[in-house]
């Protein structure tokens, strides 16, 4: 990406397909993943899948770091040929992209990537505050309390929904609807699974995660 003179770039925003946004921002590295995880990310996803011809998680599948920030694309390209890169794209983030939410193109500044969420394709999230004045997304500020909804297309997920960073509640569905009255920050964390023994969990990958509301 900085080769490429690019410094953020968004799938699913109102802007053209080949606009970039010259836009500075924090986000999670993929030098934010430990070593050890890398390699064996390598070793046991994606080199095993890709020689059975089925499509790996993406590496990012594996951060179970506490910011809620988009994913940067940031491994270095080792060599390019026509439109061909290695690593490729695929390789970097799979099918994830940063969707952002309720900020036109024009608008787009640092300060309104605190309501990036980071998502793979096919997977629709969709989570706001709602109270009789009206709609807060991530990111934004609200004015009293109201129901915390959080909706995911997907089954096997895990929603952990937090306050002022401390866990508050624990959910074994796709779907929140949790009133909030007090003042704070609540985010939430998004993990899927491939099945389950009782309480115990096999399989478990980070998904997403959902940018603070807050609570005036």
């Amino acid at each position: 990406m900085k080769e490429k003179s690019i410094d953020v770039a968004f799938s699913d925003t109102p802007c053209a397909y080949n606009t970039f946004l010259n836009v500075k921002v924090k986000g999670v590295s993929y030098s934010d993943i430990p070593m050890i995880l890398r390699i064996s990310y390598l070793a046991f996803e994606f080199l095993p899948k890709k020689f059975i011809f089925e499509e790996p998680m993406d590496m990012y599948s594996l951060y179970f770091g506490q910011p809620c920030e988009p994913f940067l694309s940031d491994i270095p390209v080792i060599a390019s040929f026509l439109s061909y890169d290695f690593p490729s794209y695929s390789f970097i983030l799979g099918d994830r992209r940063n969707i952002l939410q309720n900020t036109s193109c024009q608008d787009v500044t640092p300060l309104s990537l605190q309501g990036t969420v980071p998502i793979s394709d096919g997977i629709n999230i969709s989570a706001y505050l709602y109270s009789e004045r009206g709609y807060s997304f991530p990111g934004e500020e609200a004015r009293g309390g109201g129901r915390y909804i959080l909706k995911v297309s997907k089954r096997k997920v895990i929603l952990l929904l937090s306050k002022n960073e401390k866990l508050i509640g624990v959910y074994d569905q796709n779907y929140i609807n949790e009133p909030v009255s007090e003042k704070g920050s609540y985010s939430a964390k998004i993990y899927s699974y491939s099945f389950k023994i009782g309480t115990v969990y096999f399989g478990l990958r980070f998904l997403s995660c959902i940018p603070p509301i807050y609570i005036k």
